[in-house]
């Protein structure tokens, strides 16, 4: 039931004295009744609540402390809604951001379907059990952002957002609040120095625990609680789903069975189980592929499994063996990798050590292996790095730099590499002119939380006039929704290409496929497919996924989620970057020119991608110092006659293009400059594509730049890369020469990428005088 406010209205008495306490006393009960319908320890969405919005849906009257019902809280950001702060919506659906701003029900269990949508794309914490408030900690740093910049040990001086939840889950913060148990903190040792945790890490539940105050009922546990579809919060529901869900369906079933209220054990015991043996099926499997993504996600299925009740000893032995020869394979396949002559294979064997080693008691000899084969990682990676910095350009200062980054984000293992990495690093940047290449461990590839307000919404352009439009989400696979959204009508796309969001080697030679579809690139987490990208490709009328990427990549769980829906995909993929480059290529078909980019590093191959595109020209991938087989043959297949080398001598070695090397007899052409925006600046120049539309994205990250990709094949459109800070003096001069050609152009990416400063200097350069 709702309740009445009176509004206050100028110039009129007021008849009776706001309760403010009442008021807050039926907010609480609503908080309550909608986290126990969605299995949510009410003491926890409470605590969110108030750290989100302070419990208003409404901005309230300084005076007298009552809502003011014509004034929806809208957050600093400005796309937060209500009391939840619901920032997840489509912009262009004004009916359910009319309801989130004043239906506080609504705002309430949306907020609940955000919340358990981050439980289960995020570690799970021990037994899973959902009244643990511990169990929660993870959950809780994705629901507001699961960033560098929630890290406890990045930050000085104040708490991280889910550090500052769970404080106040131990403290009577209103006088709704009855019930304060407190909750333990995961500690900062145990969390990576910098970045948020590996989505397979293993945690055990801390040894300190506090119980929540959810109202344990069993049906609602097992089989009828949440809302419709995916937003269920009940065991059977993901039992159902698919085999690998039983990964969701465990903590269900495991909070009833722990509960000292629910007395008939035999029934939960008997799914506990069943979920056991589909989780072990599904692990077994993966570990069958051999691959180290698809290992690592086994050992997070066997852990899960022995987090569990003790129920069979047979069940436990297995998934005992199962998580030592999981993460056994992982080590080894990152040996691998260590004696492979690759930069890029030494930076994936070190994320494949720190999988490893990211988790609750590991077996001594498995940890002993993995930080010795990370600590070989990372003297590789500083050798390497120390071999650029010598070189003394700016190119090679800069790829320098991110490969003393990688270890200083590392597991601290010997503080001689730790301070090795520190001093190459500083003196790496020391003489960057590019203020915005400082380390700032904030940014990463989510927005800010907090961006500046957002802009409003661009004029149409009068005939001879210049648009300038900002397209953004408050996640990057929003944004590429937004772009989307802007490029593709309602059903209009029987096509859709689908990358992973959190790596760019897969789908860097994607452009020219979204081209010959003319279809969109949308973006998703590798283990699960994000209700908002579901939405988008139903309203593109999408029949056929390209999922780029194998199952390691993306997994099985999004692929399953696509045929849940009734659509059919296509996986395009190989055992490496290149690999899947040429794959792409056949799927595109053959072309007597190729463009030829590095697979370790994403700014020349998306400054390239709008012209591949443009032009049909299918992008090749390949490491520095070797041609990998897969590209040497799609050349000789294709007959290639012109191959455009994008980047400098540290990005492709110039042995390539030298008289007698091995791309010497397909037409070598270098595009090149001291930095990745000299670079992009050559390569826009070089194709010389109608400038009447352009599009820039940030050259400081890659999710933007790879959906921009595909809408730059759309419209023909050049796309520039940007900093963060300021244009160099030759891209400005460029930009300057379109003043009066360019009728519109779109920045992709929120004011945490491309800033309002950078936006306001673009749209004078491009401006007519």
């Amino acid at each position: 039931m709702g309740f009445i406010i009176m509004q206050l209205v100028p110039a009129r008495p007021v008849m009776a004295a706001f309760d403010q306490k009442a008021y807050y006393i039926e907010i609480g009960e609503k908080l309550e009744d909608m986290a126990n319908q969605y299995n949510i320890p009410p003491v926890l969405l409470k605590a969110i609540a108030w750290m989100e919005s302070g419990w208003k849906q409404y901005e309230l009257d300084p005076a007298t402390g009552q809502p003011l019902t014509d004034k929806p809280l809208i957050g600093r950001d400005g796309i937060g809604i209500g009391i939840m702060q619901i920032s997840s919506y489509d912009p262009k659906d004004t009916a359910t951001i009319e309801r989130l701003k004043t239906d506080i029900d609504y705002n309430i269990e949306i907020g609940c379907q955000m919340l358990n949508q981050k439980w289960r794309a995020f570690p799970k914490i021990g037994d899973g059990d959902r009244n643990v408030l511990e169990n929660w900690y993870f959950a809780v740093w994705g629901y507001n952002s699961w960033a560098v910049r929630n890290n406890p040990n990045v930050l000085t001086g104040k708490s991280a957002y889910q550090d500052s939840v769970f404080s106040l889950m131990g403290q009577k913060y209103n006088s709704a609040i009855t019930f304060a148990p407190g909750a333990t903190k995961i500690s900062k040792s145990l969390l990576p120095p910098v970045n948020p945790p590996y989505y397979s890490s293993r945690w055990s539940t801390p040894a300190t625990t506090h119980l929540g105050d959810l109202e344990i009922d069993p049906d609602s546990l097992v089989s009828s609680g949440g809302g419709p579809g995916v937003e269920a919060a009940n065991g059977d529901y993901w039992f159902k789903y698919a085999p690998w869900s039983s990964y969701y369906a465990l903590g269900f079933y495991v909070t009833a069975y722990n509960s000292p209220t629910v007395t008939n054990k035999s029934a939960i015991s008997q799914k506990i189980l069943s979920a056991y043996g589909n989780l072990l099926a599904e692990a077994d499997s993966l570990v069958r592929e051999g691959k180290d993504s698809s290992c690592s996600t086994a050992a997070k299925y066997y852990w899960t499994v022995l987090q569990g009740p003790k129920l069979d000893a047979g069940i436990a032995e297995r998934a005992d063996k199962g998580l030592q020869s999981a993460l056994n394979k992982v080590i080894t396949e990152a040996d691998k990798l260590l004696l492979k002559d690759s930069a890029s294979s030494y930076l994936t064997a070190a994320e494949d050590y720190g999988v490893v080693l990211q988790g609750s008691d590991l077996d001594a000899d498995l940890e002993q292996r993995a930080k010795a084969g990370l600590t070989k990682a990372y003297e590789k990676i500083l050798a390497e790095a120390d071999k650029l910095a010598k070189e003394g350009t700016a190119a090679s200062k800069a790829s320098a730099s991110k490969y003393y980054l990688t270890v200083l984000d590392g597991l601290v293992l010997d503080a001689g590499l730790t301070q090795r990495a520190k001093t190459g690093y500083e003196l790496s940047r020391s003489i960057d002119q590019n203020p915005d290449s400082i380390y700032d461990p904030s940014r990463g590839q989510t927005p800010d939380p907090n961006p500046n307000p957002a802009p409003g919404p661009t004029p149409t352009p009068e005939p001879g006039s210049f648009s300038l439009e900002r397209l953004y989400g408050t996640r990057a696979e929003d944004t590429a929704i937004k772009i989307s959204q802007a490029g593709w009508a309602d059903n209009s796309s029987p096509v859709v290409l689908l990358a992973r969001v959190d790596r760019f080697q897969d789908a860097l030679a994607a452009a020219p496929l979204a081209k010959k579809f003319k279809a969109p690139l949308l973006l998703t987490s590798p283990y699960q497919l994000d209700k908002a990208v579901l939405q988008e490709l139903k309203r593109l009328g999408a029949d056929n996924v390209y999922v780029i990427g194998g199952e390691g990549a993306i997994t099985k769980p999004v692929t399953n989620a696509l045929v849940k829906e009734d659509l059919t995909y296509e996986r395009i993929f190989g055992d490496e970057a290149a690999d899947t480059a040429a794959a792409i290529a056949r799927k595109i078909g053959p072309s007597t020119q190729v463009i030829l980019a590095s697979s370790t590093s994403f700014p020349d191959a998306l400054s390239a991608s709008a012209p591949a595109a443009d032009l049909g020209i299918p992008i090749l991938l390949t490491e520095q110092g070797k041609l990998p087989a897969a590209t040497k043959q799609i050349l000789k297949d294709f007959g290639v006659t012109k191959t455009i080398i994008v980047g400098g001598k540290f990005a492709i070695s110039p042995t390539f293009d030298a008289k007698g090397g091995p791309l010497a007899s397909y037409g070598p052409l270098r595009l090149a400059g001291d930095t990745k925006y000299d670079t992009m600046l050559q390569i826009v120049k070089y194709f010389n594509q109608n400038p009447e539309s352009i599009i820039f994205a940030t050259g400081e990250t890659f999710p933007d730049g790879l959906s921009g990709g595909a809408f730059a094949a759309l419209t023909g459109s050049p796309m520039f890369l940007i900093p963060k800070g300021d244009l160099n003096s030759d891209t400005k001069a460029y930009l300057k020469s379109l003043s009066g050609t360019t009728k519109q152009a779109y920045i992709l990416g929120g004011t945490g990428v491309i800033t309002s400063t950078t936006e306001k200097t673009l749209g004078s350069l491009l401006t007519p005088q």
